[in-house]
């Protein structure tokens, strides 16, 4: 704030009046020197001082232009505190809409001032017209909030003025000795900050709440010296409600005539100030004391004046439900907000699958701001409806079931859902007619579809819908409703967690019952269980089968009295059934396998019925299972060879291997002894066959990844050269067709020299002349022709190294304008440049063909992305000899630039922002690997926006001092 509006607020509370002047002279100097913002400030001020000697109605004029200057001049500041005074003149006056139309525009300006003071004073406004509406819960959590924020913004006028509210509020709904409590403190912080009018104000309501307990006495000295505090400081407005508060105390006690006086004067108050609910309050009270002493006329008057300014108030005040109030209540939150409670509700964990979905649900409802809400998942060829959230008049309910046969163009639909459907008009939806269908009676217009996944595949689809008009759905709405259907995944597959813990408590429960005579061997099954999770940490983290098997093994031969693993691969295009790892007594078998056609074998029992197998006696237990043919096929004998003997298997289990509902195939144990196994042993490689599956997809998916990134990457490499060919074409189309032109030249001259000697007509200065051309053309023939041989030699010498991978010794300066010679038509083409500064004296031992795709990847990035939509682009390729192993190289451009959170992630594979506009994402990831590992060397990019790009390679004289290249 300016130090003479500082200065001259000082004084104001002392001579208002004499602050009036000086805020008004300074108001016109300001103007004069064109300093509008602190014309509006000294404006304001003076409001402030106007407002407390109630005259505040008589800038209101001044402060409107001073407003719409405010808001073309952008001084959003100033405006808000504008837009605070206009407001608090429209609420004295009773024009509530008013009101709240400026002061909800100030709260909105003041989150971008972060003005808190102004914030604050407008949010006491608000609930000041709660109060005055009637609604004191909204009234009393508006002004709570406001007290969150004043513990931390300490100013003891808004601290004594919120005080005085909320005792007000709390005054109105009979809670005298917390509203007595609150004057107090209201009382505290206005002397803590010399606020004479609010500790008058104070002493008046402390008056107001005696005179409601009845205590007289009390409240004519509270009265009284507030009324007397409120002369002092020229406070009209209190000076008016006290004095009528002190006619109801004359009133109370029959003193008709002192109480008409006192009305009359508080009228006169009323009427300066422009308060039309003080002047209705005064003449209702007038109207009744002259009505009690035989003044009927007078009596009259007066009840037609309360009736006329009650009336005004109404029709100034209309407001829709308090709607245009309902964003500014701190505890109505934004969508935003509400869904940031709904992620972070803890409670949601310890709910019902029902539970949690109805409650995701109609949070959902307020969220997106949609008529209903309606969960579908997959049932074989079927929808469920799971949940339903919504007030419309829907034809079904939860557990509604739409078949696939009955609603195939909308099942189509749903299975290609890959990304969010929004339909603003349910009309051009791929499957409308069948949406009518479905949601018939419900008058749908619009439609948000989102598909729910599980485990990573598609499990059903949340559908948002908006009925009776439309809605367009914005990106807001996609991304709300997108985090909405990853909550009701994580419920779900918590519900999945929470059903596999729950069967297996109730396996463990049921097998406790059943050995209860064997407490010791149960206590140990329960140890083993609790290791379970730690064993398929292992087996899940290994990525190649040989090792997933391994581990497999190490761990079941510990927990379980087993003799044979054998691990089956489901192969369903053969008709087989293959066993590539069988370990007996820690020793390998040879791999066999089992036909699929063949009823008699329990591996093909297995795999048809996706079921366990638990055997203790083979020869009891069979014929659950397969007929007695299978006896003799229990070994197969093709698995054995000379250093092996034979095994016959009596106890045997069984479990197939399932993931995702894809049955990849099965593991077997088996023992020699009789009733080998127990009950939980059957339970824990069950487990133990989930996690292997799961290790089985993860390898398998792994190894498709590392096929496609290195198909990719040799992709990149064959680019690469093919860039190099054309370039090198392009630089050799040159002197190739100067040599042409010269050689046709040369024929031409030939030609005519032959045929005038011929003729006899030749002549010395045609001799001469002949002479020269054949002279001129052979030198323009053996330059052309030398060039045209340099740039072959580089591209042999480029496109050897790029292909080979050879390691040799090299110069770096040679082999550097080597490889930007293969560019330089690109280059001058793109109308860029490139400067080499690197001394001839250095030479490395290393990979010129890497070497050379790693400063091409660089040029192509500069070109790319660096001087995207930029001409006269210049690059620099620096080199220096840091010590006698490492040479220091520097590329830099001065493109672009490369934002922050673009730099962190450039080496990462497939990143890339050109993706389907010339860019793999693989280059800079193969130029990290090429420089760490085959170069033996270390990299780092540095870059800003607008300023550019830095790569520093940091290189081994002799690449063979760090890595063991290829010979």
């Amino acid at each position: 704030m300016n130090e003479l509006i500082s200065r001259i607020e000082s004084c104001s509370r002392r001579h208002p009046h004499l602050a009036m002047i000086l805020f008004q002279r300074l108001e016109q100097s300001a103007y004069q020197e064109k300093r509008l913002s602190l014309a509006l400030d000294a404006l304001v001020r003076r409001f402030f001082i106007v407002e407390r000697l109630g005259q505040a109605s008589s800038l209101n004029d001044e402060l409107y232009s001073g407003l719409q200057s405010a808001e073309n001049s952008g001084l959003t500041y100033q405006a808000g505190r504008l837009m605070l005074c206009l407001g608090r003149i429209r609420y004295t006056e009773g024009i509530y809409n008013e009101a709240i139309r400026f002061w909800t525009r100030c709260i909105d300006l003041c989150r971008i001032t972060h003005d808190t003071e102004v914030l604050i004073e407008a949010r006491i406004g608000l609930g000041q017209i709660y109060d005055a509406l009637g609604d004191w819960e909204t009234a009393a959590r508006i002004l709570q909030d406001i007290g969150q924020i004043l513990e931390t913004f300490d100013r003891p006028y808004l601290k004594s003025k919120q005080a005085i509210n909320l005792g007000v509020n709390n005054l109105n709904i009979g809670k005298y000795a917390l509203a007595r409590d609150l004057f107090k403190e209201a009382i505290a912080q206005a002397k803590r900050g010399n606020i004479t009018e609010y500790i008058a104000e104070a002493h008046w309501y402390l008056g107001v709440l005696a005179h409601r307990e009845q205590n007289f006495n009390l409240a004519f000295d509270e009265v009284h010296y507030a009324l007397q505090l409120a002369s002092t400081c020229h406070y009209p407005w209190l000076l008016s409600a006290a004095a009528n508060t002190l006619g109801e105390l004359y009133a109370a006690q029959n003193q008709t005539e002192l109480a008409i006086s006192t009305y009359l004067e508080a009228l006169n108050y009323a009427e300066r100030n422009g308060s039309r609910a003080q002047r209705a309050l005064c003449c209702e009270a007038l109207s009744a004391l002259y009505e009690r002493s035989g003044q009927t006329q007078l009596a009259l008057n007066f009840a037609r004046s309360h009736h006329q300014l009650s009336k005004e108030i109404a029709d100034l005040s209309i407001i829709d439900k308090f709607t245009q109030l309902r964003e500014y209540d701190l505890s109505k939150k934004p969508p935003v907000e509400l869904l940031l409670d709904l992620s972070s509700n803890s409670q949601l964990e310890e709910k019902t699958l029902s539970e949690a979905l109805r409650t995701i649900c109609e949070e959902a409802l307020q969220i997106l701001r949609v008529d209903f809400i309606c969960l579908w998942l997959k049932d074989r060829q079927r929808l469920r409806c799971e949940m339903l959230a919504g007030a419309l008049p829907l034809s079904f309910e939860i557990g509604k079931c739409l078949h696939q046969q009955d609603y195939l163009r909308y099942f189509q639909v749903i299975q290609n859902l890959h990304a969010p459907i929004a339909t603003h008009d349910l009309r051009i939806h791929p499957a409308t007619n069948e949406l009518a269908s479905i949601y018939e009676g419900a008058e749908l217009c619009s439609l948000l579809e989102i598909s729910v996944r599980l485990h990573g595949n598609q499990i059903g689809v949340l559908s948002f819908g908006k009925a009776q008009q439309r809605k367009n759905w914005t990106r807001e709405d996609l991304l709300f409703g997108s985090h909405i259907a990853n909550l009701i995944q994580q419920v779900l597959s918590l519900d999945e967690y929470r059903q596999a813990q729950s069967r297996l408590e109730n396996r463990v429960a049921e097998r406790t019952k059943e050995l209860q005579a064997r407490t010791e061997l149960l206590r140990t099954a329960h140890q083993n269980i609790f290791i379970l999770s730690e064993i398929g940490r292992e087996i899940t983290s290994q990525l190649d089968r040989e090792s997933i098997i391994s581990t497999l093994y190490r761990h079941v031969h510990k927990l379980m009295p087993a003799e044979l693993l054998s691990v089956g691969i489901y192969k369903a295009e053969q008709g087989m059934i293959d066993f590539p790892c069988n370990i007996l007594r820690g020793k390998n078998l040879l791999p066999y396998h089992r036909n699929l056609q063949d009823p008699d074998l329990l591996s093909v029992w297995c795999i048809q019925h996706k079921k366990a197998i638990y055997i203790n006696d083979i020869h009891e237990d069979y014929l659950h299972y397969i007929g007695i043919e299978g006896l003799d096929k229990l070994v197969a004998p093709e698995a054995f060879d000379a250093e092996h003997e034979a095994f016959s298997p009596v106890s045997l289990i069984y479990v197939p291997l399932i993931v995702k509902d894809r049955l990849l195939g099965l593991l077997s144990m088996q023992s020699g002894q009789r009733n080998a196994f127990e009950r939980m042993h059957v339970d824990m490689l069950t487990t133990l066959a989930a996690y292997t599956a799961v290790a089985f997809d993860n390898a398998d998916t792994y190894q498709q990844l590392s096929s496609a990134q290195q198909l990719l990457m040799s992709k990149e490499k064959l680019a690469a050269l093919g860039a190099l060919v054309a370039g090198i074409a392009h630089e050799i189309n040159t002197p190739l067709g100067n040599c042409l032109l010269t050689a046709t030249t040369l024929k031409e001259s030939s030609t005519k020299f032959i045929r005038q000697f011929t003729e006899g007509s030749l002549k010395r200065s045609e001799f001469t002349h002949f002479t020269g051309i054949l002279n001129e053309a052979n030198d323009m023939l053996m330059r052309n022709l030398l060039n045209a041989s340099e740039l072959v030699s580089s591209f042999k010498q480029v496109s050897v190294d790029q292909t080979s991978q050879q390691r040799r010794t090299f110069n770096l300066l040679k082999t550097s304008q080597e490889v930007v010679r293969t560019m330089q038509s690109r280059i001058n083409k793109q109308g860029h440049q490139i400067q080499i500064e690197i001394p001839e004296a250095i030479v490395i031992d290393s990979y010129p063909g890497p070497y050379g795709q790693v400063i091409t990847n660089f040029i192509n990035n500069a070109l790319l992305h660096g001087f995207e939509d930029q001409t006269d682009g210049l690059m620099r390729l620096r080199a220096s000899q840091i010590d006698h192993q490492h040479v220091k190289i520097c590329f830099s451009d001065n493109g672009a630039g490369i934002s922050t959170e673009h730099l962190r992630r450039v080496f990462d594979p497939f990143f890339t922002t050109k993706l389907g506009h010339g860019g793999s994402g693989l280059g800079m990831n193969i130029v990290h690997n090429i420089v760490t590992d085959l170069l033996g060397g270390s990299i780092n990019v540095e870059s800003a926006i607008g300023a550019g790009t830095t790569i520093t390679l940091i290189l081994p004289v002799n690449t063979l001092n760090t890595i063991t290249g290829p010979n």
